[in-house]
Order: C-alpha cells, then sequence, then structure tokens
C-alpha cells in the first residue's frame, strides 16, 4: 500500500512540474503593461503615455526607441510602443515586447481610415537591424520574423 502511495506521489510531482514548465516557456516575461490608450489616440496623447511617436518629419520620445534597440543589442528585457501617424493622421500601433531572446510583435492599424479593421495582428521576430531604402533614408526592421505580414519599420533619425 505505501508503495502505491509513494508512486502516486512521485507521478503527482513530475506532473507538477512539468506543468510549471510549460506556462513559463509559452509566454514571455512582460516588465510592465502599456498604458491604456485613450481615444482618439492624437499625438499628444500618444507622446504623454510615453509611446514614441513618428510624424511625417519628426520623432517624439526617440529616446526610448533608443533605449530599446539598446536593451535588444545587450539582450536585456525590455518593451516599447511605437505610433506612427499616416498623412490623414490615423494612428498605426506597433507593440514591442522584448524578452531577452525574440521579439513578440503586435500591429494594429484599426484606427486608421485604411486599415484593415480587423483583429491585432502578432508575430516573433528574432531582432532588429537597419535596411537602405532605394530612395537614400535608413530605416529599423525586425529581423527574422515567423509571419512577416505586416513588417516593421521606422526611419532612423
Amino acid at each position: 500500500m505505501k508503495r502505491v502511495l509513494l508512486s502516486v506521489l512521485l507521478v503527482l510531482i513530475v506532473l507538477t512540474a512539468c506543468e510549471t514548465k510549460d506556462q513559463s516557456v509559452d509566454s514571455p516575461v512582460i516588465t510592465k503593461s502599456f498604458p491604456e490608450i485613450i481615444e482618439p489616440h492624437n499625438p499628444e496623447q500618444a507622446e504623454q503615455s510615453g509611446d514614441v511617436v513618428v510624424l511625417h518629419g519628426g520623432m517624439r520620445n526617440g529616446d526610448k526607441w533608443n533605449t530599446f534597440v539598446k536593451n535588444v543589442k545587450e539582450k536585456q528585457q525590455d518593451q516599447v510602443r511605437v505610433t506612427m501617424y499616416t498623412i490623414e493622421g490615423g494612428a498605426i500601433i506597433h507593440e514591442l515586447i522584448y524578452d531577452g531572446s525574440a521579439i513578440q510583435s503586435t500591429y494594429d492599424n484599426s484606427r486608421d481610415a485604411y486599415g484593415s479593421k480587423q483583429e491585432v495582428k502578432t508575430d516573433i521576430c528574432k531582432g532588429i537591424g537597419t535596411m537602405k531604402s532605394e530612395q537614400g533614408p535608413i530605416f529599423y526592421v525586425l529581423t527574422g520574423c515567423e509571419k512577416e505580414e505586416n513588417p516593421f519599420w521606422m526611419p532612423k533619425l
């Protein structure tokens, strides 16, 4: 009887250890949540929320982007929300979460008049690089992405 109880206890311990391990592998470690998006998400509100704001001809909170890029290079966990505005003023939001080995990219263009109005899309990427366009400017891009449906790009200012 004691051997049966000991065997059952051992099986339960092993199953519990496996379940805990699986949960930590599947989800990236998030250091903090992003601030709530206040509607309408105009550039001033985005800047006050701590977003990196990309407008035609300029960037606000660029120091947050530079810190994020540095932390990815140094394999330190970090996250940043980048809100880009179209010429018409539509907000396109990218939330990037780096867990020390990969970047989870979330793309939301539902606030853009020409956006898809569909659900938010996510992708997992390996890192950040730069790319020179045919017109000359250099852009930051995410590299090694699994889906590459909505590629992230941002001007390097």
